[in-house]
């Protein structure tokens, strides 16, 4: 199981950096407006707060794993509505600017449902695991 969390640790920052690559990529190069310099949050804070977070939620899920496995779903959910909230606590100012950021808004909630497909693909690798 200890294998299984690197693993997954390992592979959330893969994704995480190369998500953030083609992101910055895409600001950096294809964008209209050349840059994410009018943002509220700078794209590597955006990055760093769902890796974070998603890195906690697998962990404790991991945890849970070992100890009751009936539990990983009703963990998930619990976890998923916590990051949800403290989701919408950041992205407040964001939603605050109203039509100026809605490219910042798209991009922030793209990112959200990334690290949340990421999260609900573990969960199902751990539901599964027939250990």
């Amino acid at each position: 199981m200890k294998n299984f969390y690197v693993r997954t640790i390992l592979s959330l920052a893969s994704i995480s950096g190369l998500l953030l690559l083609l992101n910055s990529l895409y600001y950096g190069f294809i964008s209209t407006n050349g840059t994410d310099a009018g943002y509220v949050y700078d794209l590597v804070v955006v990055y760093a707060f769902f890796f974070i977070l998603s890195s906690i939620i697998l962990s404790v899920l991991i945890y849970i794993s070992k100890k009751n496995k009936e539990q990983i779903g009703y963990a998930f959910l619990l976890l998923t509505g916590v990051k949800m909230g403290l989701s919408y606590v950041l992205a407040r100012p964001i939603i605050a600017k109203g039509e100026a950021a809605s490219n910042e808004k798209v991009n922030f909630f793209i990112i959200f449902i990334v690290f949340l497909v990421i999260e609900a693909y573990y969960t199902a690798r751990l539901l599964n695991n027939k250990q």
